[in-house]
């Protein structure tokens, strides 16, 4: 699950590609790097929370997880670990992705891709992928606590999925409470300005949706019995 997660998301910058080629030739630099970024913002936590769920569910489902409540060992470091290895499998798929978009902004648009154009556009695709994984934490959460089933999980990631696009079609007066709620918060973040209020509004609303989560899977796993 965790290659096919990986294809879909470096899938992403080549269908655009695609379409820029076949479909929209005509569409300039800005409109097609924010389509790529819009779509990004759509897929990555569908994805993200496909490729988790699916992981965990196989570990309760082969009774694989039974060795790790039974084994005299951490439930908290084998949680870590699992976090830790989700992300660097995230991470992996989001750096081949970016290579992507560089490149391709580099072919079809050589001179308005210049090294600031360089800087922002990995700025702006690495921060919105780090915070949209941060905000997804809890969708491991629901994993722990479903067990078994898939779809509560999988629901979830979805909802996340529509309250990120939401956050991109925010109206300036609704912009203060899209930035405390952490899925709006993703987008917004890359619009407001860095080192604005907004934007320091955003990454506490994110990181603490991403602590609670943890600790909410922590306190989960560790009254489960066998």
């Amino acid at each position: 699950m965790a290659w096919m997660g990986a294809l879909i998301i470096v899938t992403i910058p080549l269908f655009m590609i695609w379409n820029h080629l076949v479909i929209d030739p005509q569409r300039e630099y800005m409109e097609w790097l924010m389509s790529v970024l819009m779509l990004n913002t759509l897929v990555l936590p569908i994805v993200n929370g496909f490729v988790i769920t699916s992981g965990m569910q196989k570990e309760y489902q082969d009774k694989t997880i039974r060795n790790i409540l039974t084994a005299p060992i951490s439930r908290e470091k084998y949680l870590i670990a699992k976090l830790v290895v989700w992300f660097l499998w995230y991470f992996i798929s989001i750096c081949f992705s970016e290579v992507i978009v560089i490149a391709s902004c580099y072919a079809f648009f050589p001179t308005e891709f210049t090294t600031n154009h360089l800087r922002y556009v990995l700025f702006l695709f690495t921060q919105n992928s780090f915070f949209s994984f941060i905000a997804g934490i809890p969708v491991l959460w629901i994993c722990v606590k479903q067990q078994t089933l898939f779809y509560p999980a999988m629901l979830a990631a979805l909802g996340t999925a529509v309250l990120q696009m939401a956050g991109l079609q925010v109206s300036e007066e609704l912009i203060l409470p899209a930035c405390v709620c952490p899925w709006t918060a993703v987008p917004i973040s890359g619009i407001v300005g860095f080192g604005t209020r907004y934007y320091w509004i955003c990454i506490v609303s994110i990181f603490l949706c991403g602590v609670v989560g943890f600790m909410c899977v922590i306190i989960s796993f560790r009254n489960q019995d066998q």
